[in-house]
């Protein structure tokens, strides 16, 4: 017989028509008619509905007046409080911050726009300020890369797909100029490809964009969506959005290499986030911990870290693992709390936290958490006698390096992630990580 050799398929990427739209480039949703409706009168506009890249993904309006027309009926549309309308979308609340007899501009109040929710096949969306990775390797025209991601949530499967001219070239472009682009391009559809309707797609969208943050260490958000029904667009969503300026920042997966830990991390973090049980608690953990990295002071970020640690200990001393009544968590030292959540999690802690310091700190401090605690508190309660040590800048950014990873691990153990991570405190190149501790042996 003919030995026939078997070859790899590789598939196309998806391709986002926005991705056209250069740095910090606005994006129209809506080119042409629309109506205003305020205080009584329907103003008949030609203009613009815009999503705003650079101004943290807001959606604002502006428009010449073609016609005013007087409604048969009072209304309650005042000028925070308007309505657009817009050809394939829904009516939305809008606030009006400049009109005359000529021009009408404003922005939209409640965070998206939409078209009515409909049946799909699937669903595309686009992504700003996703780091740049390496993945399974797709095509774009005749050039192949090594960009795609593929995962589960809840019922749905998702791709999400590297933009094809993400080189390291508008990497460190974007880095420099602290920028704002659609870096990648997704899409959702059900595992059995069935048919789905629109309703739950904000909420999927909204857990995509915690799973991404969490992984860059800042906020990554989803600023658009299009379901098609046989090839057809049918769903439209347009999503204000909050976005960190593009940047590096060193976390728990910056060295990993194995794009398959990725895949897993983005599969538990997802579905953990459909848990009614965690969902909420997981969200503001996350949300903590992204602070700690935009703090004014190192301070500022210290006490985020102290924040989302005790959290944490609640999610899982008190809910997951009902160890501890409200009471109970609530008369203990944080650091109790602390280190209760560590031993549960088998995070390891002692002595060994603080190689970082001189002997100074080292004969003074049990572990990383009695000295980030021991800091908190001085920040908190500066004018308290009891001085146990001089703490330096360099102290305290090792401290928040400590509690960071202290966060990082918790996280990925609460979502049940068994794979590989970068440890924050050791030099490393791109490459060298180590197993999460509670999975070495």
């Amino acid at each position: 017989m003919e030995k026939v050799e078997n070859m790899k398929i590789v598939e196309n990427a998806i391709f986002s028509k926005f991705l056209q739209f250069d740095i910090d480039e606005n994006i129209p949703i809506h080119e042409g008619r629309f109506c205003i409706y305020l205080r009584n009168k329907k103003y008949k506009c030609s203009g613009k509905v815009i999503y705003k890249m650079a101004t943290e993904g807001t959606i604002t309006f502006k428009g010449k007046i073609l016609s005013t027309q007087d409604l048969e009926i009072d209304t309650i549309l005042d000028y925070d409080s308007a309505e657009l309308e817009i050809y394939r979308y829904r009516p939305v609340s809008v606030t009006v911050s400049s009109i005359n007899d000529f021009h009408i501009e404003g922005y939209i109040n409640h965070g998206h726009i939409r078209s009515k929710n409909a049946e799909v096949d699937y669903v595309d969306f686009d992504v700003v300020n996703f780091d740049k990775y390496f993945g399974k390797l797709i095509k774009y025209d005749d050039k192949l890369f090594a960009g795609r991601m593929g995962f589960s949530s809840g019922e749905f499967e998702v791709i999400v797909d590297k933009r094809f001219d993400f080189t390291k070239g508008l990497d460190e472009k974007l880095k420099d100029k602290d920028a704002h682009i659609i870096t990648h391009s997704g899409r959702i559809m059900r595992k059995d490809k069935k048919p789905f309707k629109t309703n739950i797609i904000n909420h999927i969208l909204d857990d995509l964009s915690v799973s991404f943050s969490f992984m860059c260490g800042r906020y990554v958000d989803i600023c658009s969506s299009y379901g098609y029904k046989n090839g057809e667009n049918v769903y439209r969503l347009w999503r204000e959005t909050f976005i960190s300026s593009y940047r590096f920042i060193p976390n728990w997966k910056d060295t990993i290499s194995n794009y398959h830990n990725i895949e897993k991390y983005l599969t538990l973090m997802n579905n953990r986030l459909k848990d009614d049980y965690y969902s909420e608690a997981l969200r503001q953990a996350v949300d903590w911990y992204l602070q700690s990295f935009d703090g004014l002071t190192l301070e500022n970020n210290l006490i985020s870290i102290q924040i989302c640690l005790e959290t944490l200990s609640y999610i899982v001393l008190v809910e997951q693992e009902k160890l501890l009544s409200d009471d109970e968590f609530d008369e203990n030292l944080a650091t109790k709390n602390i280190r209760k959540l560590l031993d549960i999690c088998n995070i390891p802690y002692g002595k060994d936290d603080l190689f970082l310091f001189d002997d100074y700190i080292n004969e003074r401090f049990d572990d990383g958490i009695d000295l980030l605690i021991y800091y908190r508190n001085k920040i908190v309660h500066p004018t308290r006698k009891r001085n146990r040590a001089t703490i330096t800048v360099e102290d305290v950014w090792n401290i928040i390096q400590i509690g960071t990873r202290y966060i990082e691990l918790v996280i990925l153990n609460i979502i049940g992630y068994k794979g590989e991570y970068s440890n924050r405190l050791l030099d490393r190149a791109y490459g060298e990580v180590e197993l999460v501790p509670w999975n070495e042996n």
